[in-house]
């Protein structure tokens, strides 16, 4: 709640959303986003100018027969999004090695075991294409 109560007093809306879906039940795995306009203060000693900030994630949840919530997991870079809203760090230094729909703790440069995942990722969606 504590968390909660501090992003309120910076942020006026702070929506969450699910980027892409890489798994289905009963375990999901997940990326996200949650973004805002900082335009209140956070640690009653820093004030946003309005400036868009961004965090990326992953997650996993778990969901029972019936596909209700058993257990989620939540994983981001908590010192990167703090640090902009304490102005340590601007919003374009933040996420710059997130890729839409890969870890954000990847480079931005393809690995050899991306290339594999990617190319997985493609014939799972060409097969999945023929049932």
């Amino acid at each position: 709640e504590s968390s909660h109560d501090a992003f309120h007093e910076a942020f006026a809306a702070f929506p969450w959303e699910v980027l892409e879906v890489f798994s289905g039940p009963p375990k999901v795995a997940f990326t996200w986003r949650h973004w805002g306009h900082y335009t209140g203060t956070f640690e009653n000693k820093y004030q946003g100018e309005g400036e868009l900030i961004e965090m990326f994630g992953f997650g996993t949840a778990v969901l029972n027969d019936k596909l209700q919530l058993q257990d989620v997991e939540i994983f981001y870079n908590a010192a990167d999004f703090i640090g902009s809203l304490r102005k340590e760090k601007t919003p374009g230094e933040v996420n710059v090695n997130w890729k839409v729909g890969g870890c954000p703790f990847m480079t931005t440069s393809e690995t050899t075991a991306e290339k594999k995942f990617l190319g997985s990722r493609r014939l799972a969606a060409a097969l999945s294409s023929l049932f």
